[in-house]
């Protein structure tokens, strides 16, 4: 292995390192766990940046000489890979330092970010199958640790999303000979497996417009687990599908796939922010910031412009600030938790109002049936911004919840959005658009310009240009947040207590928008669960009860397993 391929690996080794360092030190220091995977997790990023940038940024690709349970090891380390390891590891990295965890729920925790990482930089739609059911795997023991109830939305998504890759890889492998990403004929990328990769990244990152498991991940007693799992896997199912742009040679095989994309994008949005602006406590209400986000990102992901990708990019790295925001912020109180609602909204000029602006500026400029999409999601940051107003009356905890604010967390966090908000022309320019430029090639099928910072940067790379308009992210966001600071100061100065005591033991006040629709799938989803088989078929889904059947005579077991043999082979 090249020595720069071996140093762009190292941040996914320091985490499994560090979980087996927080492992092993539970019998003589039980308290190590968290602050030595918090330590790898920061100091991965440090590793990853200085690598990155230090060796010249170019791509590597790594091919084991053996497979690797029958399917060939192929591992890709370019510039999609160290972004979305970025909008992996900066929320995690600020979870595992500020939420409360064990040392073995840190282990699991830093393990399944490793699983992670190693997903993201998987080089074939195959190992990226293996390491979404690994990663998955790993995070369901992190949330059956916390709570045995309460995993049944999330096993069921995940389950789907990684058979869904599976799938796609055996058709891939038997249409053009391989499933990696780099060498799969465009031709072969047709609009069935497209479309399996689209749904895959669909229930991964729970792109629907009612609630989904990441919604629900904030219905728990503990917070660590769920916004954990939100933290880790909403960006590793955003991968697959941009790395769909890539087979294609920049584009879906279908406009008709693109349409759906930006529409159910936008019905995302829109469905997370009435949500949000019904919320009957904080916790509801933050639960919907990632969903949003979610919708947003992939609107700009289905236009298929090169703005369009840079868009849904950026809109993944807000959606990276919002996991590593909202679950700190939540039961907090004070003006800095209230600047933390109003950057997972959209306000300026955190990283989620770059984001979001790009993907609705790039809606509009593609124009017809998008453009219409654009409005919609125009329309459910309208509402989402209304309904933040309404948080401050909102209940401070969900009832049978456990608090566990952190307000230097929620600090941290808000840097984070707010540094990347800023100097957002210099997070386009060093990591967006060379990401984007992997999925963007110089010449797709219809000889589309390759994404280049000309076309998204303004002269001296200190605004963000568009054709609908541009805006300076540092002249705006500088004095934005010193305004900020100094009204949260004054704020604190005159706040009184008793608002604090209202809010706590204040109901919810009325929803902005009465809308009894947006009950109905959780009064389906309620249905579907309520159904039951009956008991004569139940053995069929209880491995207890097939062991318990299959303990007769060993000779009648025989008789029917060689029965089969013969009917199956005739």
């Amino acid at each position: 292995m090249p020595p720069a391929t071996a140093l762009l690996l190292l941040p996914p080794a320091l985490l499994a390192l560090a979980a087996g360092a927080g492992w092993c030190l539970r019998p003589v220091a039980p308290h190590a766990g968290r602050p030595v995977t918090a330590a790898a997790a920061w100091l991965a990023i440090a590793a990853l940046l200085g690598t990155w940038f230090g060796g010249g940024r170019a791509a590597q690709d790594l091919s084991a000489p053996l497979p690797v349970a029958g399917l060939p090891l192929v591992l890709r380390v370019d510039a999609l890979t160290v972004f979305l390891w970025l909008a992996v590891l900066t929320p995690a990295a600020l979870l595992l330092t500020f939420q409360r965890r064990t040392a073995s729920r840190a282990a699991v925790a830093a393990l399944a970010a490793a699983a992670a990482l190693a997903t993201l930089a998987a080089g074939s739609v195959a190992m990226t199958a293996f390491g979404l059911a690994t990663t998955a795997g790993l995070v369901l023991v992190l949330l059956r640790q916390e709570e045995l109830a309460g995993s049944g939305a999330y096993w069921a998504a995940l389950s789907g999303a990684w058979l869904l890759l599976a799938w796609t890889a055996v058709v891939l492998q038997v249409t053009s000979g391989t499933s990696a990403y780099g060498a799969i004929p465009v031709t072969a990328l047709q609009l069935p497996p497209a479309v399996l990769l689209a749904a895959a990244a669909v229930l991964a990152s729970g792109l629907l417009p009612w609630r989904t498991w990441v919604s629900e991940a904030w219905s728990r007693r503990c917070l660590e687990a769920g916004t954990f799992a939100v933290a880790l896997l909403v960006p590793v199912g955003f991968s697959p599908l941009v790395r769909t742009y890539a087979v294609g040679a920049g584009q879906l095989p279908s406009q008709q796939l693109n349409v759906a994309l930006v529409a159910l994008g936008a019905f995302v949005s829109l469905g997370a922010a009435l949500r949000a602006q019904s919320a009957p406590s904080r916790r509801a209400f933050l639960a919907e910031a990632v969903p949003l986000g979610g919708g947003m990102a992939l609107l700009g992901l289905g236009l298929g412009t090169p703005l369009g990708i840079v868009a849904g990019l950026a809109c993944v790295a807000g959606l990276g600030a919002a996991a590593g925001l909202a679950p700190l912020s939540a039961d907090a109180r004070g003006p800095l938790v209230a600047a933390g609602v109003a950057v997972l909204v959209g306000v300026p000029p955190a990283a989620v109002f770059g984001g979001w602006l790009l993907a609705e500026q790039a809606a509009l400029e593609t124009g017809t049936a998008a453009g219409f999409a654009g409005l919609a999601a125009a329309v459910a940051w309208v509402v989402a911004l209304a309904a933040a107003v309404r948080w401050a009356r909102l209940p401070v905890t969900a009832p049978d919840t456990e608090a566990a604010p952190s307000p230097r967390g929620a600090a941290a966090a808000l840097a984070v959005a707010l540094a990347a908000g800023v100097g957002l022309t210099a997070v386009l320019a060093l990591l967006v658009i060379p990401a984007a430029a992997e999925v963007m090639p110089p010449t797709g099928r219809l000889a589309r310009p390759a994404v280049s910072a000309a076309e998204i940067l303004g002269a001296g790379t200190l605004s963000v240009s568009t054709a609908s308009g541009g805006w300076a992210s540092a002249l705006l966001g500088g004095p934005l947040v010193a305004i900020g600071l100094v009204g949260a100061v004054v704020l604190r100065a005159i706040r009184g207590r008793t608002e604090a005591a209202a809010a706590i033991a204040g109901t919810a006040p009325e929803p902005l928008l009465p809308m009894p629709v947006t009950s109905a799938p959780g009064r389906v989803v309620e249905r579907i669960r309520a159904v039951r088989l009956p008991d004569q078929y139940r053995s069929l889904f209880r491995p207890a009860l097939l062991e318990r059947a299959g303990s007769g005579p060993p000779w009648f077991w025989v008789l029917v397993t060689a029965a089969l043999a013969f009917v199956v082979t005739r």
